[in-house]
């Protein structure tokens, strides 16, 4: 794993226990906004704004270029990743996207970090926004297990262009 893949899953791990104080708000959920540049009072689902403030922080740590589009949108995260970056295998330091196929589209609704790739599909995940039931607008910060089949397309931050 690259030292950028490991320092984002450190600060993500960090914040698992953080919880939603009244929908989508928080102060630690106002300053992940905040540091991407989104305004909390608009009380956005906060899960690619997680994903976007501790790629952030981990970049300013380690004094490197963020090498994704900090935004507060699944699709926007996904569209504009870079295509070195972009893969079908999941690894420790991606960046998941939850969704399914729709006739063809790609139909994204949460995303978070990937911290291991167990046996039989078992992923075990860390993520903002989410619930103990895994729901995709949850009330906090979460290490989770997902099957493999949930996830429909991953960001490797091990194949950062830096």
């Amino acid at each position: 794993m690259t030292t950028l893949a490991a320092k984002v899953l450190e600060l993500a791990a960090a914040e698992v226990g953080v919880r939603e104080h009244g929908r989508n708000r928080g102060p630690e959920i106002d300053a992940y906004n905040r540091e991407i540049g989104h305004d909390p009072e608009k009380r956005d689902p906060w899960c690619a704004i997680f994903v976007s403030a501790m790629v952030r922080r981990a970049c300013v740590a380690l004094g490197v270029q963020v090498p994704i589009r900090l935004t507060a949108g699944c699709y926007t995260l996904d569209e504009q990743a870079p295509s070195t970056m972009r893969t079908s295998v999941p690894k420790a330091g991606c960046i998941f996207l939850l969704g399914h196929y729709e006739n063809g589209r790609k139909i994204l609704k949460h995303t978070g970090f990937v911290e291991d790739v167990g046996d039989g599909g078992v992923i075990t995940t860390i993520e903002g926004n989410t619930d103990p039931g895994g729901g995709a607008d949850g009330d906090g910060v979460y290490r989770r297990t997902r099957m493999r089949r949930e996830l429909v397309t991953f960001i490797d931050l091990n194949e950062a262009p830096f």
